[in-house]
């Protein structure tokens, strides 16, 4: 009789502890909580991240955006949007049939720069930045970008002869880039990737347009051509 009683007073003692456990909580202990879920906790998968102006370089893209597969490959048409800003704002060579109708210089200097940086833009440069480079890294980056490395390069001035390496100081190119991708044309192993670029993120003012022209070549995409105005 005894032990019944120590039993029925514990569990006396866990119910008024369980009841101010949820109370303090917040809690109704009666009620599941699944019936309290409402349409306010859904999560939007749907949405479209909003674009805002951060600290530093980016670019800021809209559009077609999403990779795309050229020839079995995945392309991602972001990169090359940003590849035919550089050329073309950055490098002022908008217009050219195949990587062979580059000036030397110029394409041994995005050559050059890609050596050591991923994309133009985010490069800030608060001192002046000296680089160097050997013959075949830079013609290495060449079939990385282009497809062929088939190229004069000792003739850049950017080669040094006595030193055998290429030197470069590199120039600070860091800029926002604000851009609309507005058509991926994709036939057989080439893609062309048409692009619209802004002034400024609300993309009231236009600063130009290009389509540049990515090709596969030994399971690789790499720039095969670019039109821009």
């Amino acid at each position: 009789m005894k032990h019944s009683m120590v039993k029925a007073v514990s569990l006396f003692l866990a119910i008024i502890l369980t009841v101010a456990v949820f109370s303090a909580c917040g809690v109704d202990p009666n009620v599941k909580q699944e019936d309290k879920a409402t349409a306010d906790y859904k999560v939007k998968i749907d949405e479209e991240e909003e674009e805002t102006e951060r600290e530093g370089f980016y670019a800021y893209g809209k559009g077609k955006t999403d990779p795309v597969e050229v020839g079995g490959v995945e392309v991602n048409v972001k990169d090359f949007a940003v590849r035919s800003y550089e050329l073309a704002f950055m490098m002022a060579q908008k217009s050219f049939d195949s990587p062979k109708d580059l000036p030397l210089d110029a394409a041994v200097q995005y050559a050059f720069t890609h050596i050591f940086y991923n994309d133009f833009y985010h490069i800030t440069n608060k001192t002046v930045q000296y680089r160097s480079a050997s013959e075949q890294q830079i013609r290495d980056s060449l079939k990385e970008q282009f497809g062929t490395d088939d190229f004069d390069v000792t003739s850049s001035m950017l080669y040094n002869a006595g030193k055998k390496i290429f030197e470069m100081w590199v120039p600070s190119y860091g800029t926002n880039i604000y851009y609309i991708v507005d058509a991926v044309n994709v036939s057989g192993d080439k893609a062309e990737i048409v692009t619209t670029f802004y002034n400024e993120l609300a993309r009231n003012t236009l600063l130009g347009k290009a389509t540049i022209t990515v090709k596969i070549q030994d399971k690789k995409p790499v720039i095969e051509s670019l039109k821009a105005e």
